[in-house]
């Protein structure tokens, strides 16, 4: 009997780390594919010197979450494959860093949209395998944080379209964006929040299209002070949503 409960000791022991490292590879790969698109935001802000503060602060925060996320997921086992994706990531980082110590030009934007690429893509792929597809609370809860993700990818076609990248295929990826967030959001207003989200939800409605005519306006006007002001502000909302799928995911 000593012997069979050691075994289902071990068998539980083998089970708690499996999921402990899924979540931790959940976070992580969610944290870079989030901070590829806010860094590079933050970089062209920076650099066109609009917002300097909150870009400067944005840079570093992107930068330190970036460290801490790849030294997460380098403690999580990985497949061949996850391993050398990871090893690119690293790179894709160590290339950041420096175009970052450089003096802004068109070819160092340029890398730095390609770069944000490279970590989504790497981050998406280690998702993928590591995590898979979740449903009920975490699943609401990878909708909201997706959609803040896709706040920061809106925003940084925009700012990378004035900074004078108006290449039609960084359009498009705006309007993409747009469009799966507008079908996140269909999701968030199926969803039966609690009276005191309410209000939450009722302003997410209200301000989105607002933000949306400022983000769809790329090709027509200059408004990156607002329109940053427009993602801080439906970031705001989305991170109260974001506080309540966690603690809901938890239960």
């Amino acid at each position: 009997m000593k012997r069979v409960n050691l075994k289902i000791l071990k068998m539980i022991i083998v089970i708690f780390f499996s999921l402990v490292l899924a979540n931790t590879a959940a976070a992580a790969s969610g944290n870079i594919a989030y901070v590829s698109q806010k860094i590079t935001k933050a970089y062209f802000y920076l650099n066109m010197g609009i917002r300097v503060a909150n870009a400067r602060k944005d840079l570093k925060n992107g930068m330190d979450t970036l460290n801490d996320a790849i030294k997460a997921l380098e403690k999580t086992a990985m497949d061949e494959e996850e391993k050398n994706v990871l090893m690119f990531i690293s790179f894709t980082r160590d290339q950041m860093a420096g175009v970052l110590k450089q003096p802004y030009t068109a070819e160092n934007g340029a890398m730095m949209l390609d770069f944000s690429e490279s970590l989504l893509e790497g981050a998406e792929l280690i998702a993928e395998k590591q995590v898979g597809k979740k449903g009920g609370e975490e699943g609401m809860l990878n909708v909201v944080e997706r959609m803040e993700f896709l706040l920061e990818r809106i925003t940084k076609y925009y700012i990378s379209h004035k900074a004078g990248f108006k290449d039609y295929n960084n359009v498009v990826q705006l309007e993409n964006a747009i469009k799966k967030f507008e079908a996140d959001l269909t999701k968030v207003n199926a969803y039966h929040y609690p009276a005191d989200l309410q209000d939450t939800i009722v302003k997410l409605n209200k301000f989105w299209p607002i933000a949306r005519g400022f983000y769809v306006g790329i090709e027509k006007g200059s408004l990156p002070v607002i329109v940053m002001a427009s993602t801080d502000n439906l970031k705001k909302l989305l991170n109260k949503l974001i506080k309540f799928h966690q603690k809901a995911a938890k239960k």
